[in-house]
């Protein structure tokens, strides 16, 4: 029998099984459930980083998760890539998959993504592209004044991140609150790639259910205008049916630059 609460902060230690949310959120990503979200997040990841203007040394991602998805479109354009993540589980699982003993290999992740640019690429290639690039694992929490927990970050050039916030702000106040925070590890001029979900107020892991921010795009856009950032694009689909794995009403992939 699923779990009818609405789980959030330290159950993503207890609860959260990343086998589970990959099984359901990235196995066939031509036939995913809440109509084809992840090809769509992937390919508007893709066509962000495509025109090779979002590009720098440094790249930061915020809630990487069990599946670096966020920063793979971004491996030919950075240098040092860190990748972050509040729950322990999760970094362990990423560790073990990109360097370890993890079964998990991503190849259908990397393989949608080299098939939209080039074809006659191995997905190899761009897999141990990453692995060299990754710097390291790094603790976060949104909701801490010191959201890294005491790891020093130069500045960074661009700045990731796919449905963290969505899962770590209780209420559009705190939301727009971490967005501040994050912008201070941003450049001045420095890209910022964002995907989240609109009009959602749940996601099931397994048979447990996670709590998701439920918001408007308005309200998404004003916040990061709000923190000195400007768009430069915004690629929404809606929800076209409805799915037991989640309320999903929509989702976004934004690109912003930071102006102040």
């Amino acid at each position: 029998m699923a779990d009818s609460r609405l789980l959030r902060d330290e159950d993503y230690n207890t609860h959260f099984d990343p086998d589970a949310f990959i099984k359901t959120y990235h196995t066939v990503l031509e036939d995913t459930v809440v109509g084809g979200l992840v090809p769509f997040v992937l390919k508007g990841e893709h066509d962000v980083f495509k025109t090779g203007d979002v590009k720098g040394r440094r790249l930061l991602d915020i809630g990487t998760g069990p599946v670096p998805h966020s920063v793979i479109p971004a491996v030919p354009f950075v240098q040092d890539i860190y990748l972050t993540d509040f729950s322990t589980v999760n970094r362990k699982y990423l560790y073990d998959a990109l360097f370890g003993s993890g079964k998990q290999d991503y190849s259908n992740v990397f393989e949608f993504l080299v098939n939209l640019s080039d074809k006659s690429q191995p997905w190899t290639k761009r897999s141990d592209e990453l692995k060299d690039k990754v710097r390291g694992i790094f603790p976060c929490d949104l909701l801490q004044d010191d959201i890294f927990k005491g790891s020093y970050f130069p500045l960074f050039d661009v700045i990731t991140t796919s449905f963290c916030l969505d899962s770590a702000a209780p209420d559009v106040e705190t939301y727009g609150k971490i967005v501040k925070e994050i912008s201070k590890y941003l450049k001045i001029g420095g890209h910022l790639v964002i995907v989240g979900a609109l009009d959602t107020t749940y996601y099931f892991v397994g048979e447990h259910k996670f709590f998701s921010l439920n918001k408007s795009a308005g309200e998404v856009k004003s916040c990061w205008k709000n923190a000195g950032f400007s768009i430069q694009s915004w690629n929404q689909m809606e929800a076209t049916e409805e799915n037991e794995e989640c309320d999903f009403g929509g989702a976004y992939v934004m690109h912003c630059i930071k102006e102040s």
